[in-house]
C-alpha cells in the first residue's frame, strides 16, 4: 500500500480558493436579494405615502380621490428617507438615488402608463428606479463591484 497522507493536504489546498470564492459568491448574492427586497418596500411605501397624500378640496367638493398636487414631490421624499436605512450599501446617497427615479402621477383615470403600460382605474402614483448597490465580493468572479437594482412600484388610493 502506497502511502497517500500527503495527497489530502495537496486536495484541501487547491480547492481551498474555490471553495471560499464560492461561499462568498453565495454570500454576496443573498445579500443583494435581501437589497433588492428592502429597495422594493421602500419604493412601494413612498408610492402608499404619496397616494395617501389626498387634495382635500377636491374630496370635500367632488367626493372624488383626487392626489394632492405635489404627489410626486411626495414619493420622491419618502423613497429618500426609507432608502436611508440602507444608504451604507448604496453607491449613490439616498437623495440621489430619490432624485435619479422616473416618479410619475397620474390625478386623472383611467390613465395608461407610458413607461410600463400598466392601466390605473384609479389616480395613481409610480416609481421606476435603478439603485446602484455595492457588491465588494463580486470583484471575486473578476465583474465589477457595484451594480444596479430596479424596482417599479404603484399604488392607487381605495
Amino acid at each position: 500500500m502506497s502511502d497517500e497522507r500527503g495527497s489530502v493536504a495537496v486536495t484541501v489546498v487547491l480547492l481551498l480558493p474555490f471553495l471560499l470564492t464560492t461561499v462568498s459568491g453565495v454570500a454576496e448574492l443573498g445579500a443583494l436579494r435581501v437589497l433588492a427586497a428592502r429597495i422594493t418596500t421602500a419604493a412601494d411605501l413612498a408610492t402608499l405615502a404619496a397616494v395617501d397624500d389626498q387634495d382635500g378640496a377636491a374630496l370635500v367638493d367632488s367626493g372624488a380621490l383626487r392626489l394632492a398636487p405635489d404627489a410626486s414631490l411626495v414619493a420622491r421624499d419618502f423613497f429618500a428617507r426609507n432608502l436611508a436605512a440602507i444608504a451604507p450599501h448604496l453607491a449613490v446617497t439616498p437623495e440621489a438615488a430619490a432624485a435619479a427615479a422616473d416618479i410619475a402621477s397620474f390625478s386623472t383615470a383611467p390613465a395608461v402608463d407610458p413607461l410600463t403600460g400598466w392601466r390605473y382605474d384609479r389616480p395613481a402614483v409610480r416609481i421606476a428606479a435603478s439603485v446602484p448597490v455595492h457588491a465588494p465580493a463580486l470583484g471575486l468572479f473578476l465583474v465589477p463591484t457595484t451594480t444596479a437594482i430596479t424596482v417599479r412600484a404603484a399604488s392607487s388610493p381605495r
